[in-house]
């Protein structure tokens, strides 16, 4: 993926400010900022799950031995490393995509789960995110819990 932005960040690229973490990219030669502490410099950002993206310093938190530490997959096929798991994982046995989610601390399996990135946090594949009332809710053909809007999986 290439690139989409470059900041000009007088105050170390350390919060919301920097066009370039609100992208979560990393800063690069095409960015004039100075003292740059952007937490995705040096990070295989490509390779990342939207929670692990969201979750960069928990992500950057994880020492050796925990991205070493090996996770059974719910389908029980196969034991994998954290550092596997951190991004989409197939199972080499019947296929089904895994990921960990940094905000449940647990493998899961892609289609049942999503991250929403308004709200922060992973959710159940039965949730969606209300654009009115900007709350996640429960049900997908079911109206939202909070404002009583249509769900716009419910044709």
């Amino acid at each position: 993926m290439k690139k989409t932005t470059h900041c000009n960040c007088k105050s170390g690229c350390k919060n919301s400010r920097c066009v370039c973490i609100v992208h979560w990219e990393p800063c690069d030669d095409g960015c004039k900022c100075t003292d740059c502490q952007n937490p995705f410099n040096g990070v295989d950002v490509e390779n990342l799950t939207e929670c692990a993206l969201q979750n960069i310093w928990k992500y950057r938190g994880l020492t050796e031995d925990d991205l070493e530490k090996e996770y059974e997959l719910p389908c029980e096929h196969e034991k994998v490393p954290l550092k596997d798991l951190t991004g989409e994982y197939g199972c080499t046995k019947c296929g089904t995509i895994y990921w960990y989610s940094l905000c449940w601390d647990e493998v899961v399996q892609d289609s049942e789960t999503w991250h929403c990135k308004i709200c922060g946090q992973c959710r159940d594949a039965a949730e969606w995110h209300c654009k009115k009332c900007n709350r996640c809710t429960y049900g997908l053909s079911m109206p939202c819990e909070y404002c009583g809007a249509r769900s716009p999986y419910n044709v």
